[in-house]
């Protein structure tokens, strides 16, 4: 089952938002509402220990939602994990480079790496989610391979962004090693 794409104008000053795909799961849909919540929080409301804290907590409900099976949750994780992903990296690539927003989607990562540990076995390993942030740098790289211009230098931003708060490291060894060539 699939919805049409999603739009939103959210933010202040307003942002238009539109879903990665022309058909949205019900899934997508939902992490793209998540989302679109904590950027329509008014600037005045807005604190990162409560809002950004329930729109971890509404993140991690919704991937438990997905996977409510603990021993299938354990092993078969990408599909969900990837879902949240996409929806985050399709805002980064919407949302201006000086927007408030931004730094609410930084401060929605760290507040999630907070979430309670449950371990997960992915690629041959066990993981903590949210802790380790599983898949995020993988799928972070690959989306950033695949951009350019305003989109590239909006997901630079949030890598280094992500980077400068102490949030989270993103790695692309495949950079790293040419830089050394």
């Amino acid at each position: 089952m699939s919805n049409a794409a999603l739009t939103a104008t959210c933010g202040n000053p307003p942002i238009p938002l539109h879903s990665q795909s022309d058909e949205t799961s019900p899934s997508e849909a939902a992490m793209f509402n998540i989302l679109t919540d904590l950027i329509n929080i008014p600037t005045h409301e807005y604190q990162k220990h409560t809002s950004a804290a329930s729109t971890a907590r509404a993140t991690n409900s919704l991937y438990l939602s997905l996977l409510p099976d603990l021993n299938f949750r354990r092993t078969n994780s990408y599909s969900a994990i990837y879902t949240i992903w996409s929806e985050l990296f399709n805002f980064v690539k919407e949302i201006p480079i000086e927007h408030e927003a931004m730094q609410r989607l930084i401060d929605f990562i760290a507040e999630l790496k907070k979430i309670g540990v449950q371990v997960l076995h992915i690629w041959g390993r066990d993981i903590r989610l949210w802790d380790e942030l599983p898949l995020l740098n993988p799928e972070f790289v690959e989306e950033w391979d695949q951009r350019d211009g305003v989109e590239w230098d909006r997901l630079q931003m949030f890598r280094d962004k992500l980077e400068a708060d102490g949030v989270y490291v993103i790695h692309d060894l495949r950079r790293t090693v040419a830089r050394e060539d």
